[in-house]
This record gives C-alpha cells, structure tokens and sequence, in this order.
C-alpha cells in the first residue's frame, strides 16, 4: 500500500481494526464526506498543490493547479478571474498563500450541502423534459449515473421496494 493511502486508511478505520466496513470503506474512497476525514482531504490537497514544498500554496501554485502556461502568451481571462478570487477569497490573511485554515474554508466550505448538489447533478443531467421532476424513465435511461451515486448508496438503494416509488 502506497504511504498516502496507508495514512487514509488508517484515518477512516475508526475501531482500528485494520479491516474496512461498509461505512469505513466509502471514507476511504470519499473522505470529503465524513467529518473526521476532513484533516486528510486538506492535508492530500497541500501535499499535492504545494509544488515548493514550504507547507503553502501561493498564488503561482493555486493558478498552475488549475492551468498550465505552455506559451509566453497572455493568461486567459479565467485565469485573471481565478487570481481575483485568490487574492479576494482565498487568502483570508491577505499574506500572499494559503494555510491549512484557507485551504479548508476553500476545498470545504461549510455551507456547502454535498447531497444536494449531488440530487441537483442527477436531476440536471438526467431530466430529459426539464420538467425538474424525475420519471422512472429517464431513471432507467440514466442508471449508470445513479449506481455511481453517493444518493443512492452507490446503487444499493435502487434495488430496494420503496413506497413512493
């Protein structure tokens, strides 16, 4: 097991059996679920951000996680927007990088709902008339993105009865 993965799973083993449970298992695979995973989510996101190694990430960094200037040419106006939102919102210090503190309130917001965007993304991608309601059809016609699910427990739900349905 690779040590980043080894630290993860030892993080969402919560009774320290070294065995994953159900709800063990998909803190592993989606740890920005689950509360006391949320330190590994910050942490990965440093580690993998922070090219210089100084335990930040600066402007630079955050723009190249982002975009890759392969040419001397002027940025894209995206990119523009994204050091605005650095300097604006990210960097709540205002000392020109972010810490383990930003970059939490920027990858975790917390008024941020994880289920309902996710409800929001099936009903978006998979309502065919727009109607904002979802009929048994355009379920069935869109299944593979349901069991890939977290709002259906990866698909476990769908093969439950359930009464309104």
């Amino acid at each position: 097991m690779l040590p980043r993965d080894e630290r993860r799973f030892k993080a969402a083993d919560l009774n320290g059996d070294q065995t994953a449970t159900r709800e063990e298992f998909t803190a592993f695979l989606h740890p920005e679920e689950f509360e006391h995973m949320k330190e590994i989510v910050v942490l990965e996101t440093l580690e993998d951000i922070d090219k210089n190694g100084d335990g930040f990430v600066d402007q630079d960094e955050y723009i190249a996680d982002m975009f890759s200037h392969e040419e001397n040419g002027p940025e894209p106006d995206w990119v523009l927007s994204e050091r605005e939102q650095f300097n604006e919102f990210r960097d709540l210090n205002k000392d020109g990088k972010l810490d383990k503190d930003e970059i939490r309130h920027w990858i975790l917001p917390q008024d941020y709902d994880h289920a309902q965007a996710e409800a929001r993304h099936l009903v978006y991608e998979s309502d065919k008339n727009k109607d904002e309601k979802l009929t048994k059809e355009e379920i069935l016609e869109n299944w593979n993105m349901f069991v890939g699910s977290q709002a259906t427990n990866y698909g476990e739900d769908l093969t439950k009865n359930h009464d309104e349905l």
